[in-house]
């Protein structure tokens, strides 16, 4: 009899290449290593930043770095920016960020001292440390509050305007929100893209952000490339989650990895247009799962998408 584990990673394999494939059609620049990509060039990072800091004036940037990632020895939470850069002597991060973490903040708050780890040698001052500045643009609205921008800085809550400089700022960009007049137009129509809705009016930039899209994707090379980045990506998150269970209880965490495992299953069996007696047989014989154990499955997958 062939190994559980060997059917399973097989399953997972092959889930994971077709949802690649339907991602890479489908993608826009709210795909993550899209928004990678572009923004990895001068060209499109450049004009960017100045649509989210125009007061800053921002004539030239350095060479963007697309997942930059600091991780100091093994043992140690990692993190990994997804477009990184220097614009005179001010360190920006831009995260798109499409799904809705709780732990949001807190995540900020590590992004930012693992930034901060790398200015300073020892012995010099913390008058060195650059401003920094991170950014999420985000496909939901963080804080239900319909604003396109969101921007923190540290203030003196008994008075409001007493401001600790930490030199530090974090700005949560909105797709959706419902205040237009309350950013610059060029900023507008950006997030009117990641929106997946029309500008407010043409848009040289937008055009060459879409025109770029449309080019990667006939692109063979660059599909090769964003396949094994899309691979990488989902292997790591699923041996996370079964990290994080194992964390919480082994016997947990392998369960919460098998049944991932078969929800990707028959999203894929679905999406390949496959019957429910089909999918039922089918989960039996490659989970080793009893009729009751399969029909269950098969129901709550229903109840999830409803």
């Amino acid at each position: 009899m062939v190994p559980f584990c060997f059917i399973e990673g097989v399953i997972v394999m092959s889930v994971i290449k077709t949802n690649a494939m339907s991602n890479f059609a489908n993608a826009d620049i709210t795909d993550d290593i899209f928004f990678c990509r572009i923004m990895s060039e001068k060209q499109y990072a450049l004009p960017l930043l100045q649509r989210i800091f125009p007061q800053l004036n921002i004539r030239s940037i350095e060479q963007p770095i697309s997942q930059f990632t600091i991780k100091n020895n093994r043992k140690e939470h990692g993190v990994r920016f997804d477009v990184f850069s220097e614009a005179e002597q001010k360190y920006f991060d831009i995260e798109m960020q499409t799904t809705h973490d709780p732990t949001l903040g807190k995540r900020i708050r590590y992004y930012q001292g693992k930034m901060d780890s790398t200015f300073l040698q020892a012995g010099e001052s913390y008058d060195l440390l650059p401003p920094t500045y991170i950014v999420f643009i985000c496909t939901f609205d963080p804080f239900a509050e319909g604003s396109y921008k969101y921007e923190f800085s540290h203030i003196y809550d008994q008075t409001n305007h007493v401001t600790l400089k930490t030199g530090t700022h974090v700005i949560l960009l909105n797709a959706y929100g419902t205040n237009p007049e309350s950013i610059n137009d060029g900023l507008l129509n950006f997030l009117k893209l990641v929106a997946g809705k029309k500008a407010t009016r043409y848009d040289p930039y937008l055009k060459q952000i879409q025109d770029k899209i449309a080019e990667l994707k006939d692109n063979m090379q660059w599909r090769g490339i964003y396949m094994q980045e899309y691979n990488a990506i989902a292997v790591k998150e699923r041996a996370e989650g079964i990290e994080q269970g194992i964390a919480q209880g082994r016997a947990e965490g392998l369960k919460q990895g098998r049944e991932s495992s078969i929800y990707l299953f028959i999203k894929n069996m679905l999406a390949q247009g496959s019957n429910e007696k089909d999918m039922l047989k089918t989960l039996m014989i490659g989970f080793q799962l009893n009729e009751e154990e399969a029909n269950s499955y098969l129901h709550n997958n229903k109840s999830k998408n409803k």
